[in-house]
């Protein structure tokens, strides 16, 4: 919302820094809305393990290549590719361990074992 002037900005402030928490927890909302709308209320495991392998590249689709420019998270602006690809990844790999730990199936292993 503040262009790529906003990457250079190395300070909190209230300007800045208000704007990116409110749009970050909107996204983040939003994401884990529609995850768990493409789960399902009693997914197989199979199910979860595709969805949430697509949930990454999704979303960096939508991000960087349906949002407006002006609304994109700009991450790109201050991180490497590299950096990019991690976050994503790390957002994956929280989703599938969310999903795992909520999952049906999970519980039913760990009843076994108890």
């Amino acid at each position: 919302m503040h262009g790529e002037q906003a990457a250079k900005v190395e300070h909190l402030d209230v300007r800045h820094s208000l704007v990116g928490v409110a749009t970050n927890a909107a996204a983040v909302f939003f994401w884990s809305w529609l995850y768990d709308k493409a789960l399902g209320q009693k997914p197989t495991a199979m199910r979860a393990v595709i969805t949430t392998a697509l949930l990454g590249p999704v979303s960096c689709l939508i991000d960087y290549k349906a949002t407006p420019k002006r609304f994109t998270p700009g991450w790109e602006l201050v991180f490497s590719r590299a950096d990019m690809a991690t976050i994503y990844f790390s957002m994956v790999v929280g989703m599938a361990w969310g999903a795992i730990r909520q999952s049906p199936w999970s519980k039913n292993l760990k009843s076994r074992h108890a």
